[in-house]
């Protein structure tokens, strides 16, 4: 068997405990752009046949590759550069270990601008709804203000959310056996990192393979005996959220909301491209007062 085939068939990563509990890790989203002037560059090992489809977030062109991923530009504003996501079921179809897919776009230029890692915990008797007993009563240990969590009357599932979406990392604690419809001990633990973070995220996970020590530095649970037990790994620090000024406050919570709603009225996108492409202009024009 070659080097490369080794990689590619080296399992998810298990770690038992003294326990009868376990846990595995994964990658579940990678996404990210290619810079202006940054060459393409991806393993040869991937899957190179592709179909058209729909673009978003101001890109106009879309590829839908077999293997999941899906690769956007605009030929009409090339400074955009070329965008690719790799989302959960792409992570998992790539031939190309995620952990080793992160390592070779870091050394071609990719800026990562999301990653979110999941860490299964079963048989840990680790359930969403004690992390909800354990914030109701302090005894968490994070800079997230808010705790919203989530339970379906109709089924037995159940979310503890730890920060927002929103934000540039938020964690989730849900019932993995609950969706999956199956009679188990299984909780699993995402931690979501965006923007500027996500590029720093990707650089510790070459070196630092063990999940749960980013999990650790954003949240954790000091009383919770089966949470210390599950989660017994190192704390791997990421920078501070950046705090938002004023004016970008203003931006985001009176700007957005006035043009979303325009945009809902017009039914359609052209102004929304339209106001991309002032932006653009006035940004060239900011730059080159700036040099």
């Amino acid at each position: 068997m070659s080097a490369t085939e080794a990689k590619i068939k080296t399992p998810v990563p298990v770690t038992r405990g003294s326990n009868t509990g376990f846990f595995s890790q994964s990658i579940d989203w990678i996404e990210g752009t290619w810079k202006s002037g940054i060459p393409v560059t991806l393993p040869k090992s991937i899957n190179q046949n592709w179909i058209e489809t729909k673009a978003f977030n101001g890109y106009t062109v879309a590829s839908l590759y077999a293997d999941g991923r899906i690769l956007m530009s605009n030929p009409n504003r090339p400074e955009m550069g070329v965008h690719t996501v790799w989302n959960g079921d792409a992570c998992r179809q790539t031939v190309e270990p995620p952990l080793s897919l992160i390592k070779y776009l870091g050394a071609f230029g990719f800026s990562f601008t999301r990653i979110d890692l999941a860490i299964d915990l079963i048989n840990c008797q680790v359930t969403p709804s004690q992390a909800t007993e354990q914030i109701k009563n302090e005894q968490i240990k994070t800079r997230a203000q808010q705790f919203p969590f989530w339970a379906d009357a109709k089924t037995e599932g159940y979310t503890q959310y730890i920060g927002k979406k929103t934000s540039e990392v938020y964690c989730r604690i849900y019932d993995k056996a609950a969706e999956m419809g199956i009679d188990q001990d299984h909780t699993r633990v995402e931690l979501g990192i965006r923007h500027s973070r996500a590029n720093f995220a990707a650089k510790t996970l070459v070196h630092h393979q063990d999940f749960r020590g980013l999990v650790l530095a954003y949240v954790n649970f000091p009383a919770w005996n089966e949470w210390v037990a599950a989660m017994d790994a190192p704390q791997i620090q990421l920078p501070s959220e950046r705090k938002e000024t004023n004016t970008r406050l203003w931006l985001l919570n009176a700007c957005a909301p006035a043009l979303a709603r325009e945009i809902a009225l017009e039914g359609g996108t052209d102004f929304y491209e339209k106001f991309k492409h002032a932006v653009m202009i006035r940004l060239q024009r900011e730059r080159g007062k700036i040099q």
